[in-house]
């Protein structure tokens, strides 16, 4: 149905049924997996965020955490972590359909089925966005403050006079109303973006420069008011970002400094190696086009006063500032998406696959598309799936190694009291910590990377606060726990071998005992056991404070 000739060439209305049903299947299908999918690294250490809501956080801003913690007041575990990723997805998707309709109207296109078909591949299909749309990511509010930035920044530039000629168009700088509550929209949802990741800059400065190009350079003072507005919004809404900054010697930019430009040399492997990366991300038949568009879009002089500049402009500078410095050091593949994102509402209107000697070749990439984007995520979150791979795993190498930063935690805590006869005194989560709160005879625990802290705090009884002593790399504990008020506490450490240095953990700990075990069937993954107590209060303050004033990525 949804490929046949006349219905795709119908014009597309809200009401239209098949639009609404593959809306709500792939909810259903979200929350589905949000309830059964494992749960990743990154994922649990947002969770843990959660549990100590801030301004802000070292890592990256506070709306994922945000997000997470008001999921939680309904569900519990993953399901609570990730409830509300699936909402903010589908408001997503429908301000980039609700873009679709100005790009229209602006071109002279009568919008269709087959458009708002292509933009659901794109959003609800690719493996990116679709994953980005059910588990707990900063990405997901990041789309959704980018989405609707672009959507009432279109509407306000929309709403100026401008008239038709050979589907090109003029502005014609006469009457203008100034649409503020358009200007406060706008910086309402870019502020929901800085709140979310740093992408959020560069696209502002997008959209910024390609509106000066569309109603061009003379016409601020006339919109002086709108962009007022709009940049006051965004600075109050992303306010807490900037207060946590200023409050702690601008750690959080620091930190992010060194994802960039930091250690770079000049590495052309390293660049080839991203840009296969992000090409899978996407699927190569959806991302060399929507590469291709955007590049074009950008050194075609003709499309630089063209309306889908507002897309592909801050596609352009994000897509630089991400790639560039991954000529020198290892850059990850998802950092550019939210780019090629803001490309979809003007692309699908001039992408035409199924009108093309190659329609029979696109419709079963299409199928293909859908078909793993919809079956790996629901087989993963079967429970008898990953029995069977593990499985499988053990029948041909004779262990799981490999499965093991994914599958491992269920077992660890009970594994590990088994096998050492030792009882872990797992407490529920306590907010405050102190001297008072360690008991002569109990032992904390903590861990050796924030990833098997947030795991160990997710997956252990009564989710408990476990503490984290890496100290070599900043993180969120570094600020949740500072090591002086844990003067005197007993503790045992759990983590993987390799992570293990024991003159860095003798700095702040006197070590009673060292061991190793193993959890069956990753019995490669040698794990460490260590036991000690935390030394006195004056040198922990004093270390402490290196440690927090020396932020390492």
């Amino acid at each position: 149905m949804m490929f046949n000739e006349n219905y795709l060439q119908e014009k597309f209305n809200w009401n239209n049924r098949i639009f609404l049903l593959l809306l709500l299947l792939f909810f259903i299908l979200r929350i589905f997996w949000c309830a059964n999918f494992p749960m990743g690294n990154d994922e649990v250490y947002y969770w843990d965020w959660s549990r100590d809501l801030r301004l802000s956080y070292v890592d990256a801003p506070p709306f994922v955490a945000w997000l997470c913690y008001a999921g939680t007041l309904f569900f519990k575990n993953s399901l609570g972590a990730r409830f509300f990723v699936p909402i903010v997805h589908v408001l997503s998707t429908i301000f980039m359909i609700k873009s679709v309709f100005i790009f229209s109207k602006i071109k002279d296109i009568s919008i269709k089925n087959i458009h708002i078909l292509y933009l659901l591949l794109l959003t609800e299909c690719s493996p990116v966005f679709n994953i980005e749309g059910f588990m707990l990511l900063p990405d997901a509010s990041l789309l959704l403050g980018i989405s609707g930035a672009l959507y009432f920044l279109l509407k306000f530039i929309y709403n100026t006079k401008y008239k038709i000629q050979n589907t090109k168009y003029k502005i014609q700088n006469t009457k203008y109303r100034f649409n503020l509550w358009h200007g406060f929209l706008l910086g309402l949802f870019l502020g929901i973006a800085a709140l979310s990741k740093y992408h959020a800059f560069p696209i502002a400065l997008g959209f910024f420069i390609a509106a000066i190009f569309i109603r061009k350079a003379k016409t601020l003072t006339q919109d002086f008011l709108f962009w007022v507005t709009s940049i006051l919004t965004a600075i109050v809404i992303s306010s807490p970002v900037f207060i946590w900054n200023i409050q702690n010697n601008f750690a959080s930019f620091l930190f992010q400094s060194q994802h960039g430009f930091s250690g770079m040399s000049i590495n052309l492997k390293t660049f080839i190696v991203y840009l296969i990366g992000s090409s899978f991300y996407l699927f190569p038949w959806f991302y060399i086009p929507l590469l291709f568009f955007g590049f074009r879009n950008i050194f075609n002089k003709k499309s630089v006063s063209d309306f889908s500049v507002i897309c592909t402009l801050p596609f352009f500078f994000l897509f630089i500032l991400i790639s560039f410095p991954s000529f020198g050091k290892q850059v990850l593949p998802h950092w550019v998406m939210p780019g090629f994102f803001l490309l979809i509402p003007a692309f699908v209107l001039q992408w035409k696959p199924l009108e093309g000697k190659k329609k029979f070749l696109w419709k079963k990439v299409f199928i293909l598309s859908v078909t793993l984007s919809i079956v790996l995520p629901t087989l993963f979150s079967l429970k008898f799936f990953n029995q069977f791979v593990m499985n499988s795993f053990i029948y041909f190498s004779g262990n799981a190694d490999p499965l093991a930063p994914v599958l491992q935690w269920p077992l660890l805590q009970e594994e590990f009291e088994k096998q050492k006869n030792i009882h872990l005194d797992s407490k529920p989560y306590v907010s405050e910590i102190s001297q008072k709160n360690c008991a002569i005879h109990s032992y904390e625990i903590a861990s050796l990377r924030w990833y098997w802290t947030a795991r160990m705090a997710f997956h252990f009884k009564d989710h408990p606060r476990i503490f984290n002593f890496n100290l070599s790399q900043s993180s969120f504990y570094t600020w949740r726990d500072p090591l002086y008020k844990l003067a005197g506490c007993h503790f045992i450490i759990l983590g993987s071998q390799g992570q293990f240095h024991e003159e860095e953990i003798q700095q702040i700990m006197n070590i009673e005992k060292i061991e190793y075990f193993s959890l069956k069937p990753f019995d490669g993954n040698k794990i460490i056991y260590v036991k000690g107590a935390m030394k006195d209060e004056a040198q922990l303050r004093k270390f402490y404070f290196k440690l927090k004033n020396n932020v390492n990525y």
